[in-house]
């Protein structure tokens, strides 16, 4: 049940980070004209430092550790894990077809929602464990 009632949280605050992540990613892909992999390069950590701190305040603020540097360096772990499912299936997405390497912002919802479960449990089983370590 506990299980379930920080999942939805937790999604929402992904979805908050997929706001972040593409709204930068679009940024740089259409404003200052990056190729999309170099855009990402910068847009993930953006993303990631915004989620975290908003899963250490909402998702999993029973949780957290009296050291939020260690917390957040746990977090980016997890988060590097999840992300680089997150990114093969973003760069073979890009490779493979011309409208997602045009709109990357496609490819990258995609790569979201398969790396979505792998965050969710190194974050509440991993990050945000206070004896974690």
């Amino acid at each position: 049940q506990q299980e379930i009632e920080r999942f939805v949280p937790f999604c929402m605050v992904g979805v908050v980070g997929f706001v972040v992540d593409a709204g930068i990613l679009s940024l740089l892909v259409h404003g200052f004209e990056l190729g999309p992999l170099v855009s990402r390069l910068i847009s993930f950590p953006c993303a990631m430092t915004v989620t975290w701190y908003l899963n250490r305040r909402v998702t999993f603020s029973h949780a957290v550790s009296n050291n939020p540097g260690q917390e957040w360096f746990r977090y980016a772990l997890v988060s590097v894990v999840g992300n680089l499912i997150n990114f093969i299936v973003y760069i073979a997405a890009i490779q493979w077809s011309q409208t997602m390497y045009d709109y990357p912002e496609i490819a990258l919802a995609i790569a979201s929602i398969v790396a979505l479960l792998s965050n969710y449990l190194g974050s509440s089983r991993y990050a945000f464990r206070q004896d974690a370590g």
